[in-house]
C-alpha cells in the first residue's frame, strides 16, 4: 500500500516542474519575438505618405487668420421719445440708403408737442414784429417834436433878429427883445435836449430789438429740436449700406434709447481676422495683408489690433484698400494672410504635423533612393502659413515626411519605403 502511493506521487511532481520549464521557455520565446518586432524595420506605401521638399529661396513671413468681413461704418438707430411701432418698411438684409424709410413711430404727445411748439414760436413772431412797428412808430413821434420844436426856434430867431433892428429905433423895447433872446436860447435847449433823448431811445430800441431776436431764437431752438424728435419718428437709415439688424416689431411699445435698427455701409467693408496669439506679436499697424474670398484676392492693410485675447486668438481688423468683388457683403467668411516680413535665401518646408514654429523635432527624411527613411532632429524657425523656416539638420533638396508618424515609437529610427 506505501509503495504504491509513493510511485503515485512521483509522477505528479515531475508534471509540474516540466510545465514550468514550458511555460518560461514560452514566456522567454515571446520576449524575443516582441524585441525582435520592435527592432524590426516597417514597411510603408510611399503613396500613404505626405512628402515635403525643402526649398531654398525668398521666404515670405505670413500670418493667416480667419474671420468675417465687417462694414466699415455703422450706425445705431435708436428710439428718442416713448413711441410705438406703427409700421415697418424694410428689414434685416435689405439695401438701403441714407434717405431710406425703415420704419415709422407713432407717439401723439409729441405730436402735440410740435403744435404747441409751432404756435408759440408764430406768437413770439407776432410780438416782435409788433414791438418793432411801436418802436418805429415812437421813433416818428419823437421826429415830429423835434421838428416842431426846430419850426418854433427859426421863428423865434427871426422874432430876435427883427426886433434887434427895431430896438435902435426905439419901436422895439429892450424888455421884449431880451424876451425874444430868452425864448431862442430855451428852444434851442429844448431841440438839444430832444436830440439827446431820440439817441437814448434809439439805442433802448436797439436792445429791445436784440433781445426780442434772442428770444425767437430761443423759441425756434425748441421748436427745431421738438420737430427733430417728431421727424425721427420716420426712422430714415442714415448712410448708403444694407439693414444689418432689426430688434422690434410692429406694435411693440418703445422707451426712450431702445434699439430700433443697425444699417451698416456694403461698399466700404473692413476684415476682421482671428490669429493665433503667438503670431500676432509680429503683426504691426500699417502692414500690408491680403484678403481671399470666392476665388478673389483683395489688397488691404492693418488697422487696428485688438488688445483682448480670445480663446488663444487676436483680432486684427484690416482696411480693404483693393477693389471689392461683386459678392463682398458685410458678414461674408473670409481668409487673410497678413505679409510681417521676408528671409532672403532661407531654407523652408510644408509644415510636417505637430511641429512649430522655433521648435526641433526628430523627423523622418527619405534616403537618396527614396527606399527608406531615417529619423533626423531638425530645429525649425518661423512658421508662415502651412511653411516653415528650416534653420539646421536638412539641406536644399532633402525630402521629409510631413504626415502624421506619431504612430511609431521614438526608438523607430528607420522605415522601409515601398514605391
Amino acid at each position: 500500500m506505501d509503495l504504491t502511493t509513493t510511485l503515485q506521487k512521483k509522477p505528479q511532481g515531475f508534471n509540474k516542474k516540466s510545465l514550468l520549464v514550458i511555460f518560461v521557455l514560452l514566456m522567454t520565446t515571446i520576449l524575443l519575438w516582441g524585441a525582435a518586432s520592435l527592432n524590426s524595420e516597417p514597411q510603408l506605401e510611399l503613396t500613404s505618405l505626405r512628402i515635403g521638399e525643402v526649398k531654398q529661396g525668398d521666404f515670405k513671413v505670413n500670418v493667416a487668420g480667419y474671420g468675417r468681413l465687417k462694414a466699415k461704418y455703422q450706425r445705431l438707430l435708436t428710439s428718442q421719445t416713448q413711441a410705438i411701432v406703427e409700421s415697418i418698411a424694410l428689414y434685416p438684409g435689405a439695401k438701403v440708403s441714407k434717405d431710406s424709410i425703415i420704419m415709422t413711430l407713432s407717439d401723439p404727445q409729441l405730436e402735440q408737442a410740435v403744435i404747441n411748439a409751432r404756435l408759440e414760436l408764430a406768437r413770439q413772431n407776432a410780438e416782435f414784429n409788433q414791438q418793432i412797428i411801436a418802436h418805429k412808430s415812437e421813433l416818428l413821434e419823437h421826429d415830429a417834436q423835434i421838428a416842431l420844436l426846430n419850426s418854433e426856434l427859426e421863428n423865434a430867431q427871426l422874432r430876435a433878429e427883427a426886433e434887434q433892428q427895431l430896438i435902435d429905433k426905439g419901436i422895439v423895447s429892450a424888455l421884449d427883445f431880451k424876451r425874444s433872446q430868452l425864448a431862442v436860447r430855451q428852444l434851442k435847449q429844448r431841440v438839444s435836449i430832444q436830440k439827446v433823448r431820440q439817441e437814448h431811445l434809439k439805442a433802448m430800441q436797439i436792445e429791445r430789438t436784440k433781445i426780442g431776436e434772442d428770444l425767437i431764437t430761443q423759441y425756434k431752438h425748441n421748436f427745431t429740436m421738438i420737430k427733430k424728435r417728431f421727424d425721427r419718428l420716420t426712422v430714415r437709415a442714415g448712410l448708403d449700406g444694407v439693414l444689418q439688424t432689426m430688434p422690434v416689431e410692429i406694435g411693440q411699445s418703445l422707451s426712450p434709447g431702445t434699439q430700433l435698427a443697425m444699417v451698416g455701409s456694403d461698399k466700404k467693408l473692413v476684415a476682421q481676422l482671428r490669429v493665433q496669439q503667438n503670431q500676432a506679436d509680429q503683426i504691426a499697424i500699417g502692414m500690408s495683408a491680403s484678403i481671399q474670398t470666392s476665388g478673389n484676392t483683395i489688397t488691404a492693410t492693418v488697422l487696428r489690433i485688438d488688445p483682448v485675447v480670445t480663446d488663444g486668438r487676436v483680432m486684427i481688423e484690416l482696411d480693404l484698400t483693393g477693389e471689392l468683388p461683386a459678392n463682398a457683403r458685410p458678414e461674408l467668411t473670409v481668409e487673410g494672410k497678413i505679409h510681417v516680413k521676408e528671409i532672403s535665401n532661407a531654407l523652408y518646408v510644408e509644415q510636417p504635423n505637430n511641429v512649430y514654429g522655433f521648435k526641433e523635432k526628430n523627423i523622418y527624411r527619405l534616403n537618396q533612393d527614396t527606399q527608406s527613411a531615417q529619423l533626423t532632429s531638425i530645429k525649425f524657425g518661423t512658421l508662415s502659413g502651412n511653411q516653415i523656416e528650416v534653420l539646421s539638420g536638412a539641406q536644399r533638396g532633402d525630402k521629409l515626411i510631413v504626415s502624421d508618424m506619431s504612430q511609431w515609437p521614438a526608438t523607430q529610427q528607420n522605415l522601409l519605403i515601398n514605391q
